[in-house]
């Protein structure tokens, strides 16, 4: 319901001033059929009334009665004003959508007024109640109104096979069908009893006719080239989708290989190009490929309900494992190693302070202190223990830790040494725009490179500044695999093209996308017959069609259980044999523990000569 305030009333001083001499007598049964109309399947119902100054007297004055008693908000219009001024003012949700009716009342053509309306105008109720004696049919078949859902004209009528009496014949267009205007009847209140009553499904059927889409056969999984029919002929999700709906609605449609400018589909230099441009400039009906919906797009296309959601996706390399001879120190964390080499001080500090405060010291000084207490720490027998009971505790305790701590160490020491570490992967736009990779796409017409060079986000702005554009699918894919760029693409294709064109089995996705968004089909700006598709894909999401579809698309791609199965290949990777490759990190602690001995053996050699 509109409110109070937002009722408008749009009648000229033209109008206001007309001299409207009241008539005598009880308007004629056409004229009551009006009444009829808007006081039974129309009560209640907001609406716009259009009224055409040239009224005679006495319609004026039995409209204007109407009016007064109407019970619902309701907008007058002027149809002698100028349409184009009028509709500029207007809301959307007044020119367009299901929530009101229009109901024209007119003695001349009203054509005019409506051929200069914004484009923006598109009600899905349209009443034409003509009060002239001649037939109007043909405004049926009028370009400014071949856009409108439900569409209805009430004329005068005579029924010259039995009788003369005067009837209002109930008309509207089937553009469908060979006889493109049809009699639905003559005004009853009791036939036609519901606003669905009186305006029919002009579009129950499209009686076979080929719709021309716009399309490009390389968009894995939703449309592609088919693998087992000629050129020309496509697969994927949007075919199961345009096939299945084919057979209750009755179409046949046809398929565009590739855009003529190889370009996807968006606005620039004041037009729309790519296969959105098919579209807009009427030479295709419709167009399937993925597309999510924008504010941009929805202002001049009309969008289907969303079917799926998905974002653009990015691929990178896998990393390649840090260096084997690593795995020496991976057992503990670098936290872990900061806190035992401050213990080890600790615990020197106190035995050697312990050492002084003896009568007669256990170890003689610090350089004896330290080499005692490391023999714990590398797991190796102490040769002989301190004779004051409190200090054999001590050393006891140090022991202890010490056994706990190398037990541990020795027991991750297998693992990092046998299987191969990798660093951490990057997840999110916000690792990947603090990172060192670049980002680049191919160039064929999608909203993603603008919108990330604009974008308010600090982390997508990032990616946009280091975003680089190529020309074509080879030079955009190869920087991945030298490992310093992040792949760009809508996430299902991403997956696809990589793995099954490049065969490559070693990169990623992101788990986060860019721009997640809902899909859609895009048709010409006030398509009548969209509401159709609106229903069926509805169904075929609520059925979980979709979902399965996706499913086994990408399955004729990746195989069955693509994902668990990568997860399979990579435990298997980690059972092999051990190789010298693997005891890297063994030899380099068997190293590092030789040049600690010689650094000792100089170290004693170099005392005994200072001491002679």
């Amino acid at each position: 319901m509109l409110p109070p305030f937002l009722i408008l009333s749009l009648v000229v001083k033209s109008l206001a001033s007309r001299n409207i001499v009241p008539s005598i007598g009880k308007p004629d049964s056409h004229l009551e059929s009006l009444g009829g109309i808007l006081e039974g399947p129309l009560a209640g119902w907001n609406a716009v009334f259009y009224l055409d100054p040239s009224l005679e007297a006495h319609v004026w004055e039995y409209v204007r009665g109407l009016l007064t008693g109407w019970n619902a908000s309701h907008v007058l219009v002027d149809l002698g004003s100028d349409g184009a001024l009028w509709s500029e003012g207007q809301s959307l949700e007044l020119l367009r959508g299901a929530f009101m009716v229009h109901v024209v009342v007119f003695q001349n053509d009203p054509t005019p007024f409506f051929e200069a309306v914004s484009f923006q105008w598109n009600p899905q109720y349209l009443l034409f109640f003509s009060v002239s004696n001649e037939t109007k049919s043909n405004l049926l078949l009028e370009d400014a109104f071949k856009g409108i859902e439900r569409l209805l004209l009430v004329e005068k009528t005579y029924l010259t096979s039995y009788t003369n009496k005067l009837m209002s014949g109930m008309f509207t267009s089937f553009p469908f069908e060979e006889r493109k205007i049809k009699l639905t009847g003559s005004w009853s209140n009791t036939k036609f009893a519901s606003k669905e009553d009186l305006f029919v499904d002009r579009f129950e059927s499209f009686r076979g006719y080929e719709f021309q889409l716009g399309t490009w056969l390389d968009d894995y999984p939703y449309l592609y080239q088919s693998k087992t029919k000629p050129e020309g002929y496509g697969d994927g999700l949007e075919v199961e989708m345009l096939d299945a709906m084919a057979k209750v609605l009755d179409y046949k449609y046809n398929l565009t290989k590739v855009s003529p400018d190889m370009m996807w589909g968006a606005f620039e230099n004041g037009s729309w190009n790519g296969m959105l441009g098919m579209v807009h400039r009427k030479e295709k009906n419709f167009t399937v490929n993925y597309f999510v919906i924008t504010g941009e797009r929805i202002d001049a296309f009309d969008a289907t309900v969303s079917y799926w959601m998905e974002g653009f996706g990015m691929s990178l390399m896998s990393p390649p494992p840090l260096p084997k001879w690593r795995g020496a120190y991976y057992p503990f964390t670098p936290y872990m190693w900061f806190y035992l080499a401050v213990t080890f001080v600790i615990v020197l500090i106190i035995m050697s302070i312990q050492d002084i405060l003896q009568p007669e010291p256990f170890l003689g000084g610090v350089g004896s202190t330290w080499s005692y207490l490391l023999r714990a720490m590398f797991n190796n027998s102490i040769p002989r223990l301190p004779k004051a009971q409190w200090q054999r505790l001590f050393v006891g305790s140090w022991w202890l830790y010490c056994f706990i701590v190398t037990t541990a160490y020795t027991a991750n020491l297998i693992a990092f040494l046998t299987i191969p570490v990798f660093p951490g992967r990057i997840q999110t736009v916000k690792q990947l725009a603090e990172s060192d990779y670049r980002v680049f796409m191919f160039d064929y017409g999608e909203f993603v490179p603008g919108a990330l060079k604009t974008s308010k986000d600090p982390y997508y702005r990032a990616l946009g500044d280091r975003l680089d554009l190529f020309q074509n699918y080879n030079n955009s894919v190869f920087p991945m695999l030298d490992g310093t760029y992040a792949y760009i693409e809508s996430f299902s294709y991403n997956r696809i093209l990589v793995y099954v064109e490049y065969k490559v089995e070693n990169s990623y996705m992101l788990r986060e996308q860019l721009y997640p968004g809902h899909l859609c089909w895009y048709f010409q700006k006030n398509t009548a017959w969209k509401y159709k598709f609106d229903h069926g894909i509805r169904r075929l999401v609520e059925s979980g069609l979709i979902a399965h579809w996706i499913e086994v698309k990408t399955e004729d791609f990746l195989g069955r259980d693509f994902d668990r199965k990568q997860k399979l290949r990579a435990k298997e990777r980690e059972k092999q044999a051990l190789s010298l490759d693997h005891l890297q990190g063994v030899f380099f602690i068997l190293a590092m523990s030789w040049a600690a001995g010689v650094v000792v053996f100089a170290g004693e050699v170099l005392r005994c000569d200072l001491d002679e």
